[in-house]
């Protein structure tokens, strides 16, 4: 019989991404149900056996490890800073729908103005009311991120993706619904491309229901930033939840564990920077600074 072997990046990845926020983590062989539950044991559980509860207590919350994108924005014209912007963009309303689109200087999220999309007329269904910018390329397999502010007069969802411009209409890119409140907030989205499409269609999906949406500074890029890293008292969590490879800058020196299950990957080094493989996770450690004690003198009485 050949011996089980686990997939260490699989279960790196899990529990890293578990580590991002207060999730629980279990990665077990289990063939027929909880009584033939095998429990297995990793080196990032403890150290490489130092001792559980090595990584000690959150210091924060999960933040972005890479910097902002740099590839160039597919849509343009989505500052929507005058009239030519907001003209590149198509309002279209199926039967039962309607909408009006403006240029609005009385509020932005970037410079000095921003769509307003006043929905008057709904059937309940976000894609047959749309507002639109096309030709876009975009090539399968690739990752890309939508990047964008919105907000509304009420708390209401918005959908958005990139499809094909004719029947059957297939989606490339879908970036799921968001909640949109009344205050700006900004969005960043990345998914991988379905199919490869060099006029496709990039859409918001307002239909779902009646009122005002304004939207600004929307962007779509090649590339994602779904590289996450949350700072420990005694050492740093990193995921990578890309399809390509990310280089890390630490912003220090860290200590790699010391194990023996996947040594490619826990050798012990001390590393400033690190390359994590795509779905991939990695636990890091503090150098623990020396603690210093002042000179004790003690006298008999």
């Amino acid at each position: 019989m050949t011996p089980f072997t686990p997939n260490y990046r699989k279960m790196r990845f899990g529990l890293t991404t578990a580590l991002l926020n207060d999730g629980f983590f279990s990665y077990e062989i289990n063939t027929n149900g909880h009584g033939s539950l095998c429990l297995l044991w990793f080196d990032e559980y403890d150290n490489a056996g130092e001792g559980r509860g090595y990584l000690g207590q959150p210091l924060g919350a999960a933040v972005r490890a890479v910097p902002p994108l740099t590839t160039p924005d597919l849509l343009g014209n989505g500052r929507f800073a005058n009239q030519t912007d907001l003209d590149a963009w198509d309002l279209w309303a199926d039967a039962g729908y309607a909408a009006s689109v403006s240029l609005d200087s009385g509020t932005a999220a970037e410079g000095a103005s921003s769509a307003r999309i006043e929905i008057s007329q709904s059937q309940g269904t976000d894609w047959q009311l749309s507002f639109a910018r096309s030709p876009v390329g975009i090539n399968a397999g690739e990752d890309y991120t939508l990047t964008f502010w919105a907000k509304a007069d009420h708390a209401r969802s918005i959908g958005a993706w990139a499809q094909q411009n004719s029947p059957p209409w297939t989606t490339w890119l879908d970036f799921g619904a968001v909640t949109l409140t009344t205050e700006w907030r900004q969005f960043e989205l990345s998914v991988p491309a379905a199919g490869s499409d060099a006029q496709a269609d990039f859409i918001f999906g307002l239909g779902e229901e009646t009122g005002t949406v304004w939207l600004d500074d929307v962007r779509l890029q090649a590339g994602s930033r779904e590289v996450w890293r949350r700072d420990y008292s005694g050492g740093v969590a990193l995921v990578n939840a890309t399809g390509q490879p990310q280089t890390v800058s630490l912003g220090g020196e860290l200590r790699k564990i010391a194990g023996t299950q996947d040594p490619a990957v826990n050798d012990g080094s001390l590393v400033t920077e690190v390359m994590l493989p795509p779905w991939d996770g990695l636990i890091l450690l503090r150098q623990m600074e020396p603690q210093a004690y002042l000179p004790v003198t003690v006298t008999s009485q």
